[in-house]
């Protein structure tokens, strides 16, 4: 039921008597001002409704519009045919054709930022773009096309410090939403591998935008999509793939919450892989490592606030522990037979640098797959400590793993190191990461550097050097939500223990 004509929400446009004459009225009440200077009676504002069939409107609406646009792009591609010609005969002539002064860059505004945020957002390392992209049809309409324009459009804004363009990419966001809440009422969109990535460029326009509330709710979503669609539909590329990048992202996410995620039960590790089993690297084995923190940090906090009390809980969480340090350790004797000498040293003359050399690779991968396997047992020989004290020692686990040192320069699981010397080794190689691959190493680096800025003392140079590359991850990298991911006293730790630094 619709009324006829008139404004939305209930608002009267004018009287009887001014709509027939199509005149403003000034819509006073109880008769306008307009019918009595003209000295005519005004007939009121009273409106009858009806039941209106707005379908065959609608579509001749769009009819009528869509041949318009038609139109308008065949007149201008034929305008811009004909000025070209016009350009190569003045050329042959020898003469130079007249620069156009006022020439709008507007209709390549969208397509310059998508080519600026794909070749720079994430250089360097493989994300969800070429999925990402499948969906993008270059219209309103289209969930994809407004997602991606809102990160592209707030990338660059910030990048290239222009507001205008950032306030574009929040309006491109506002539809975005609009488009991904109609889709996720229709269950074959809301099961579409499209759907999981529309929801992965918010999660990161949020990073962008500054909003860490933002993007732990976009994660949530991601996770809520994915467990849906269950682990049988990411067995097909590229699903997979996509799970696969979005995996880190959400266990991210699970972990600065605390609460233990689906993606560690077997079937998340196994099933998505079954038809390639190939897609089963090194890195996505440590990221089966990573899936099991997040649950382990919920044992934690349970301890600490007296929910896990009992003898029986507090064992069987140091036996946990234990476990999940010779799985991690079984995978870093596997990493150093796979990818011998990848690792070297580079003097470093920054004096913010808090040590002399720092640790190069080969390829980003080892550096990214050992930044995660450095976050991993930071945080289990903390929980180790925290479980059985000082008597607690993180070789033991390893004692059964063969492993032949090929890099020298790296920390291997039966040496002797204190946490500290974990998050060494991490801070080593974050000039690498940050140095060789720009905005893909910010996207990267983030998490892990969270974890490691909790292992120094306030104040120390290590400390400090975290700082200083969160603000740079910010300021140029874009990443604005790095500002708010440094731990803020105790309260913003994801492990509270009681080490000390010692």
């Amino acid at each position: 039921m619709v009324g006829v004509g008139g404004r939305s929400g209930g608002i009267v446009a004018g009287c009887h008597t001014c709509r027939r004459r199509r005149v403003k009225c000034d819509e006073t009440h109880p008769a306008c001002k307009r019918c009595a200077k003209a000295k005519i009676i005004c007939e009121g504002y009273a409106r009858d409704l009806k039941f209106v069939d707005e379908k065959g409107r609608a579509q001749k609406r769009v009819q009528i519009k869509r041949q318009a646009y038609l139109q308008a792009v065949q007149a201008e591609d034929k305008q811009i045919k004909a000025e070209r010609r016009s350009k190569s005969r003045e050329s042959s002539d020898g003469e130079l054709g007249p620069v156009e002064k006022t020439l709008s860059l507007a209709g390549f505004r969208d397509k310059v930022q998508l080519s600026f945020t794909i070749h720079n957002l994430f250089k360097g390392w493989r994300l969800f773009v070429p999925w990402m992209m499948r969906g993008y049809r270059g219209t309103d309409d289209c969930t994809t096309t407004q997602s991606v324009q809102a990160l592209s459009a707030v990338y660059f804004g910030r990048m290239h410090n222009d507001r205008k363009i950032f306030d574009l990419g929040m309006i491109s966001y506002c539809n975005a939403l609009r488009l991904l809440g109609s889709d996720l009422k229709d269950n074959k969109a809301a099961f579409s591998v499209s759907a999981v990535t529309n929801v992965l460029a918010l999660v990161i326009f949020e990073m962008m935008a500054c909003s860490q509330g933002g993007m732990i709710q976009h994660l949530g979503g991601v996770q809520k999509i994915i467990l849906a669609r269950g682990p049988e539909r990411h067995q097909t590329l590229p699903d997979l793939h996509v799970l696969e990048n979005a995996r880190l992202g959400m266990v991210h996410g699970y972990m600065e919450k605390k609460k233990r995620c689906f993606l560690e039960e077997p079937q998340w590790c196994t099933v998505p892989w079954i038809k390639h089993p190939e897609e089963k690297t090194l890195f996505s084995l440590i990221t089966d490592r990573k899936c099991h923190m997040s649950g382990l940090l919920e044992d934690m906090e349970a301890l600490r606030t007296g929910k896990l009390a009992s003898p029986s809980d507090i064992q069987t969480l140091c036996q946990e522990v234990c476990t999940q340090l010779h799985e991690l350790y079984t995978w870093r004797a596997a990493w150093e037979a796979e990818y011998p000498n990848c690792c070297w040293t580079v003097p470093v003359d920054d004096p913010k640098f808090p040590y002399s050399t720092a640790l190069y690779f080969n390829t980003m991968s080892r550096a990214v797959e050992l930044g995660h396997y450095n976050t991993i047992l930071s945080l289990l020989c903390r929980m180790g400590r925290i479980l059985m004290g000082p008597d607690f020692s993180s070789t033991v686990p390893a004692i059964s793993i063969p492993i032949v040192r090929t890099n020298p320069w790296l920390l291997l699981p039966g040496d002797p190191k204190t946490i500290q010397d974990v998050g060494t080794e991490f801070l080593r190689l974050v000039p690498y990461i940050l140095g060789e691959h720009t905005s893909g190493g910010y996207f990267q680096v983030m998490f892990p550097l969270r974890a490691t800025f909790e292992v120094f003392p306030p104040g120390s140079d290590e400390w400090n050097y975290c700082q200083r590359t969160f603000n740079e991850i910010a300021d140029d990298g874009g990443f604005e939500v790095a500002r708010r991911m440094m731990p803020n006293g105790l309260a913003g730790r994801m492990l509270q223990d009681q080490e000390n630094f010692t």
